[in-house]
């Protein structure tokens, strides 16, 4: 198969983020700007606000009005503050535009329009995940292109998903980062040389500037290094590289990071300003015990974790309570054990998906794995069952999609598809589109209000 991106490919992939960009425009329109919108009963504005948009914003204003970090020491207020600064600097320009327009622009509050202006660029910032998860989806099924549109559109159209980047959030450029470093250290593990090193490097530099749980891409560059020289007959040349390119990869990611360490080291006595945040953000926050303290067992608390991120994945919004009907959730879960029992059929194909980019999938999978222990781990502190941390790896999750929905369709054995491939397609993005259309029209002002699906009235 032809190793450049054909025309036809690209023009889809621009049709994709252009689509994207347009839904998650009109969600970004639509949620309430400030507890002032009129658009929206008062009782609801809190309520269908995106998560966290206050805390992310007022890092920014702090980093405005201060030209100085913040100091976490208050939950009450910006309980953001022990976040990395990168992407609420490169939100700098968009406040200011947005406040100094905001009388232009009819807006009665200066801030308001800082507030639609970083909506705006962190929708962008989505626009630029949609393309590296294109560019991922290349390296993983050995330059389908077909396969790394889908992945794209699934990133682009998974209604939690859009929802999410069309607020105020870290998530999106996170996402970009750890998306960038995966690329990195597949290339690097392809081409190995100082150059990949150094480029892997400052990805996964970049990427710790954004949010410190991208820490486990450490462990993903190492892996890198270790597969790079995998097959290399000389053992000693093999363990002298193999110790160059490690020392060379965590000496620039310490060179672009470090001093962020170094300070939450100096504030908090922890560089990753974890210990902060435990003893704060649990002031007022719900943990296991809360649950254990009221009866829930272990299994329980386990299963209410299963659930309410089997629900989050695809939509639930606002402050996490706000729920689409139950159909929403149904439609969502079928897709899900469709693409399962198709992964679970790849592996009985003569040609699994896998073997023509074994290394990538080996990095890809990785990933996923530390975001999903994290994930657990973070809800055994808190309860916090928001399927949205989970898309720090939206890159590999894609992927998954992709390659369970293929495999569907390829009986065990050979490679007769049960379904012509154009109409395999066509129903994966009908399936998305009617997802994403629901979702849309239940957070638009005035739609009603629902509750927890599945558990009675």
């Amino acid at each position: 198969m032809d190793t450049q991106p054909g025309n036809r490919a690209i023009r889809t992939l621009w049709l994709i983020i252009a689509g994207y960009l347009l839904c998650a425009g009109v969600a970004g329109w639509m949620m309430p700007w400030s507890s002032d919108d009129t658009r929206w009963p008062q009782y609801l504005r809190s309520r269908y606000t995106p998560p966290d948009e206050y805390a992310h914003l007022a890092y920014v204003k702090y980093l405005f009005a201060h030209q100085a970090l913040p100091i976490f020491d208050d939950p009450t207020g910006n309980y953001e503050a022990h976040q990395p600064p990168l992407y609420y600097a490169t939100c700098l320009p968009a406040y200011a535009l947005g406040t100094a327009l905001a009388d232009d622009l009819g807006l009665d509050d200066p801030e308001t329009g800082g507030l639609l202006l970083i909506r705006i660029w962190s929708i962008l910032i989505g626009g630029a995940v949609i393309w590296a998860v294109y560019a991922l989806g290349l390296r993983l099924f050995a330059n389908d292109h077909r396969k790394a549109l889908m992945a794209a559109g699934f990133a682009a159209f998974l209604p939690m998903h859009l929802v999410n980047l069309s607020g105020i959030t870290n998530d999106g450029l996170a996402e970009l980062m750890v998306l960038l470093a995966i690329i990195s250290a597949c290339e690097f593990v392809v081409r190995p040389s100082d150059r990949t090193t150094l480029i892997m490097g400052i990805c996964v530099g970049l990427a710790m500037l954004v949010k410190s749980n991208s820490l486990f891409l450490l462990l993903v560059g190492i892996t890198a290094a270790l597969l790079a020289t995998r097959e290399w007959k000389a053992e000693s040349l093999r363990l002298k590289l193999t110790g160059r390119y490690v020392a060379l990869f965590l000496a620039t990611t310490f060179f672009l990071c470090g001093w962020w360490w170094i300070r939450n080291q100096v504030l908090y006595g922890d560089p990753l300003a974890q210990k902060v945040f435990i003893e704060l953000f649990s002031v007022d926050r719900a943990t296991p015990e809360w649950f254990f303290e009221r009866g829930i067992s272990g299994i329980g608390y386990l299963q209410m974790i299963l659930f309410g991120t089997a629900l989050s994945f695809w939509g639930v919004f606002g402050q996490a309570n706000v729920y689409m009907p139950e159909f929403f959730y149904l439609l969502g879960w079928a897709f899900t054990l469709a693409v399962a029992a198709g992964l679970i059929r790849a592996t009985r194909s003569r040609t699994r998906f896998w073997d023509a980019a074994a290394p990538c999938w080996v990095l890809a999978i990785l990933s996923l794995a530390f975001v999903l222990a994290f994930y657990l781990r973070f809800n055994m502190i808190f309860y916090q069952v928001q399927a949205r941390y989970l898309f720090t790896a939206i890159g590999p999750l894609a992927a998954l999609f992709v390659a369970g929905w293929s495999g569907l369709w390829f009986p065990p054995r050979t490679e007769e598809p049960r379904l012509a491939p154009a109409s395999r397609r066509v129903l994966w993005w009908a399936l998305l589109a009617l997802l994403l259309v629901v979702a849309l029209y239940h957070l638009r002002s005035g739609a009603p209000c629902l509750g927890l699906p599945f558990v009675g009235a």
